[in-house]
């Protein structure tokens, strides 16, 4: 796996009113400040890396010549964190799948658009950063292969649903520091949008959630968070 440093600052998460394709659950927009630097997965998990340490693979796509660099799918929040206790077990660090706010932050990488590369939702210019419906053909795509955000982080809108650690829920009327959620919900919080989605899915503010049970649906999938000592 190859990480990206991501040091500490604040950012407004959430969306403004007028932001087209804008959901209920993406306000009211609050200042959120990540106290503590840490790395994220340049990449989405692939089903190599996933292969590397668990069972089975459940993607529907693992027949593909290049499955290999598919980001994994078809993964619960369960399985997900199956996987990151397989990695943890490796002693190679402390990873764990990264909060809301974390992932907000990150997809964001200092912009304040609705997506990291402005607020152009037109096909020519999604397609050049996020693999989405319908220039995706109907199936996940490789790793990497478009344009990063300004961090240098690859497919954080598009191509798999990446999950959280929160329990989805509403988001406070207040500033806050290193949010993460509310203690008990229904449903888990994945980020990003997929191939299957439409580009207002792709936003950096969208949300949405699946039950931590379950396959997590066709198009789940996951990035993950190395902690830091800082």
């Amino acid at each position: 796996m190859e990480f990206v440093r991501i040091d500490s600052g604040s950012f407004v998460m959430g969306s403004p009113e007028s932001e087209y394709g804008r959901g209920l659950d993406e306000g009211p927009q609050h200042r959120v400040r990540i106290s503590k630097p840490f790395y994220l997965g340049r990449y989405e998990v692939t089903q190599a890396q996933w292969k590397a340490l668990m069972v089975s693979n459940p993607s529907p796509f693992r027949l593909l010549p290049d499955a290999d660099h598919l980001p994994a799918d078809m993964v619960s929040w369960h399985n997900a964190q199956s996987y990151v206790s397989a990695l943890n077990g490796l002693g190679l660090g402390r990873f764990r799948l990264p909060t809301e706010a974390e992932w907000e932050y990150a997809c964001r990488a200092g912009t304040t658009t609705a997506y990291y590369w402005g607020n152009d939702a037109s096909q020519a210019t999604v397609s050049k950063y996020a693999w989405g419906y319908s220039r995706a053909e109907g199936r996940s795509r490789r790793v990497g292969t478009l344009l990063p955000n300004p961090w240098g982080l690859y497919d954080m809108c598009g191509n798999v649903w990446e999950w959280c650690s929160d329990w989805l829920g509403p988001y406070l009327d207040t500033d806050t520091t290193d949010p993460k959620g509310p203690l008990e919900g229904e449903r888990k919080a994945y980020r990003g949008g997929s191939w299957y989605n439409e580009p207002e899915a792709l936003r950096s503010a969208n949300r949405h959630g699946h039950p931590p049970v379950g396959n997590g649906g066709l198009n789940s999938g996951l990035r993950v968070v190395l902690e830091t000592d800082e």
